[in-house]
């Protein structure tokens, strides 16, 4: 484990990636389909062989004594038996066929169920290690808002100089790769406290807009204790009441960034963001007024979550301790592509006074560790890398992207504490961590 920790590799290093359309589980999918397709082809290839039978019978039924009139071997007698001799080597070739695609799909069928069984009890397992994993979660979450360790509260957006509320809009550069999501997120990182944005990419008649998302910080937003809602409390957030108060607020950051209902959209994540992310890409949450195509997180513990409609890709590195904290492995859906970076994590780096970075989380867990992990991922032609690099590719082809760019500021819940941590079950009555 330590080896990874010094200076960074400068070779390519390495991706181990699971899920998506290059996942086992994808590939038995494939072959279950491969298995029904070659047995519908065993029943038309028998059906075609009953046909042959009944044309067969026909030809034996013709008037033979007028057409072997002749000797054998001349005139219409040897037309006969050639084509007698075509229809029964037709029949016969055609029942071998019918039975080796019946053979074959009965082993791929075999095969399959084999695997279903297994699939089916590692599932089970891991189900239940996730709920178990869920339920400790959330419970030391609420008890922590319980007990006002920790703030949760709804969240407004400050209103910016020049009197355009909550928002700063500009251009900035976007190539569409992973390496400037990750690059986008730091710079949400350095505006300070509070900060996210929204990209609006893609075209005037079909835009979509990225939803940037930071991780946990410690700053204030102001002089007020727990006034940013990305603080620890944050994360109590999403585990406890599902990213409720910062669902309201991206809704309301989109709203003012000019998205409508139905636009596409594309959440990104670093650290606490990540999980957010994964909140709200769910039908309970954005999915039931955007169409959101695409979650990235970077560095994030999103085994808690079920899959939504929609793509995923997670990048964590392989010492990183937070995606860690979820005890469970992501899903290996053929929509969620998990990547486990494996390269040499770059020494920390210096401050503008030219100290050295705060460890805070550790080396992994920082965001240039990531951007080189980014730029492994964009260089690779892994196959369940393909949806979500070509989503990113698609929406930014123009190179560069409208910014919108909000301070958010959390102000104190007007329940009771106890209500709130209560509160934790989404408004259908189910939890976006808990089905």
């Amino acid at each position: 484990m330590t080896r990874l920790l010094g200076p960074a590799d400068p070779g390519d290093g390495s991706l181990l990636i699971r899920g998506g359309v290059g996942g086992i589980r994808f590939q038995w999918e494939e072959l279950d389909h491969a298995a029904s397709v070659l047995s519908l082809l065993a029943s038309d290839t028998a059906a075609v062989a009953t046909a042959l039978a009944q044309l067969d019978a026909e030809v034996a039924e013709l008037p033979w004594r007028q057409v072997q009139l002749l000797p054998p071997g001349v005139g219409a007698g040897a037309i006969y038996e050639e084509a007698r001799g075509q229809v029964g080597a037709s029949l016969y070739s055609t029942m071998g066929g019918a039975a080796s695609l019946a053979g074959t799909a009965g082993r791929l069928r075999s095969a399959v169920d084999a695997y279903a069984w297994a699939d089916d009890a590692a599932r089970a397992a891991t189900e239940s290690a996730r709920r178990a994993s869920v339920v400790t979660a959330r419970a030391l979450a609420r008890e922590a808002i319980h007990r006002g360790a920790l703030d949760v509260g709804p969240i407004d957006l400050l209103e910016a100089p020049g009197g355009v509320s909550g928002t700063a809009s500009d251009i900035v550069a976007f190539d569409g790769s992973i390496e400037g999501v990750v690059a986008r997120i730091s710079a949400v990182e350095a505006e300070g406290p509070g900060v996210f944005e929204v990209l609006r990419l893609g075209t005037q008649m079909q835009p979509v807009h990225l939803v940037v998302l930071p991780g946990t910080q410690s700053g204030l937003v102001g002089d007020a204790r727990g006034s940013n809602p990305f603080d620890a409390g944050g994360v109590a957030e999403a585990l406890a009441v599902d990213s409720r108060h910062t669902e309201a607020a991206v809704r309301e950051a989109l709203r003012r960034a000019g998205a409508q209902a139905g636009d596409a959209l594309i959440l990104a994540g670093y650290s606490q963001g990540g999980i957010h992310a994964v909140n709200l890409a769910r039908e309970a949450g954005l999915g039931a007024s955007y169409d959101v195509q695409l979650v990235v997180t970077v560095g994030s513990p999103t085994g808690w979550h079920t899959t939504a409609d929609t793509e995923y890709l997670h990048l964590e590195h392989a010492v990183d301790p937070v995606p860690l904290l979820d005890a469970i492995p992501n899903p290996d859906d053929p929509h969620r592509t998990t990547v486990t970076l494996t390269h040499q994590v770059p020494p920390l780096g210096r401050e503008a006074d030219g100290s050295v970075e705060p460890w805070g989380l550790g080396p992994a867990h920082k965001l240039g560790n990531y951007a080189a992990g980014a730029r492994l991922v964009d260089a690779s032609t892994a196959p369940s890398l393909g949806p979500a690099t070509s989503l990113l590719a698609s929406a930014a082809t123009r190179g560069s992207a409208r910014r919108s760019s909000f301070t958010a500021v959390r102000r104190p819940d007007p329940l009771p504490a106890a209500q709130t941590a209560a509160g934790g079950r989404a408004a259908d009555g189910g939890s976006r961590l808990w089905p």
